[in-house]
């Protein structure tokens, strides 16, 4: 289940964009790299075959982006099933000691399920991220490699271009020609990109704009899939621009900052792109900026009662501290965060004493300041029932978070949870 807090805006160009230096040591068309793995974590080990078509997609637990692409690893590892073979490389993962890493991850893949359904591995040490993701320069993760007879033919972003790339290589139309084509390609676009945002000369923009939809045809596809617009890259470029000056004031505790905010807002609502719903943005910035003392209060406090709740904790001194974090917690009234503090009460195995009705309380108020419409938060709450005792009502909250739940792999977690809850119960699946 994921309980993360993430509050953040999907301008930049690296979502739909995610080029290969020429400059790098790794490129399309080089042999790969050796694979090696500190641990398989899942399906069994690896060796790349010569004669075999790989996916190697870098990951870690941490990455939100990572998480929401695995699911779609999984439908495309399905798809080309006698074909591919996927392995997912633990990369970065947080933690110290390599043994709570691969505790983090083994607990991380358990609870994916069949939502995470190929190959599973960790680092063995930094040669991964060393001898692939940086001799590639790919510093951001997710970022999939596509090997096919030991040379690297795709690097790229797992939802950006790989299923197109794979039924080339699978059908035995993969141009490496025009792959690194593309490449150089996708260098210009992020130059043109930077251009745009910088307002650069207009005259030159709609030059390059021209270009780059010559080299778009030229090579299929900057991005295999994805429709090349030049002028709604440039609209992208702009807004983005404007919002970071927005942002910025917004953000800002100088008194001239703050007098340019009226301006500085116009300018963000005026550059805003087609299907972008820029009121909903501000209406979240402003959310966030107000809630930002009380954000910053709140983790001050918790990280105190964590250390009172912990290994070596003070069972007085958790008392103590456990309604200031409560209050200051309530007072951000952030769904997600309120969420994501009643998950840890509940799971994080450093907690030693575990406040269920604290954990229950603030997961209830997740549910209110949410409207009872997002699946995690009323699966957190359930969760909190059902570790509290109240089985039937955990039941009935479970089904309330299948039934607000559009994601088919969210939906089949949500189900296992609602199933072990009716065990308990000894009550059937309905």
């Amino acid at each position: 289940m994921k309980k993360t807090f993430l509050l953040s805006l999907a301008f930049a160009m690296a979502t739909l964009y995610q080029s290969t230096l020429n400059a790098a040591a790794l490129n399309i068309g080089d042999a790969a790299p050796a694979l090696k793995a500190s641990k398989w974590v899942k399906g069994g080990e690896v060796a790349l075959d010569t004669n075999q078509t790989y996916v190697v997609e870098f990951w870690a637990t941490w990455c939100g982006p990572c998480r929401a692409s695995i699911p779609h690893l999984t439908e495309l590892a399905h798809k080309f099933k006698d074909q591919v073979t996927f392995i997912g490389m633990d990369v970065w993962e947080n933690g110290g000691d390599q043994a709570a890493k691969e505790k983090a991850v083994d607990k991380f893949v358990t609870s994916m399920g069949d939502s995470m359904d190929y190959h599973v591995a960790m680092d063995d040490g930094t040669f991964m991220a060393d001898n692939w993701m940086k001799a590639a320069d790919q510093n951001g993760i997710p970022c999939a490699f596509v090997i096919s007879k030991s040379k690297i033919l795709w690097i790229g972003h797992p939802m950006a271009g790989l299923e197109e790339t794979l039924a080339d290589v699978v059908a035995g139309k993969f141009d490496m020609e025009r792959a690194k084509k593309r490449i150089a390609a996708q260098e210009k676009l992020e130059a043109f990109y930077q251009l745009a945002m910088k307002g650069g000369d207009d005259a030159e923009i709609q030059k390059q704009a021209a270009e780059l939809e010559a080299l778009d045809k030229e090579v299929g596809g900057l991005t295999p899939g994805e429709k090349f617009d030049a002028q709604k890259i440039i609209a992208q470029a702009r807004f983005q621009s404007a919002m970071i000056a927005y942002q910025k004031a917004l953000f800002s505790t100088n008194d001239a900052d703050a007098a340019k905010l009226p301006d500085l807002e116009a300018a963000a609502a005026k550059a805003v792109p087609e299907g972008v719903d820029f009121a909903k943005i501000k209406k979240q910035l402003v959310a966030y900026h107000d809630n930002a003392a009380a954000m910053k209060a709140v983790q001050e406090v918790y990280a105190k009662y964590t250390a009172a709740v912990g290994e070596a904790g003070d069972t007085n001194q958790a008392a103590t501290l456990a309604p200031a974090f409560e209050a200051a917690a309530l007072k951000t009234k952030n769904p997600q965060m309120l969420n994501e503090f009643a998950w840890a009460l509940l799971t994080d195995e450093s907690i030693k004493q575990r406040d269920i009705p604290l954990a229950t309380r603030l997961a209830k108020a997740a549910v209110d300041a949410s409207d009872s419409s997002e699946p995690s938060i009323l699966d957190t709450y359930a969760r909190a029932l059902f570790d509290g005792g109240k089985t039937a009502d955990a039941i009935a909250w479970q089904k309330k978070a299948i039934a607000a739940s559009t994601d088919d792999a969210e939906k089949k977690d949500l189900t296992a949870t609602l199933e072990k809850y009716q065990q308990q119960a000894g009550t059937k699946t309905e």
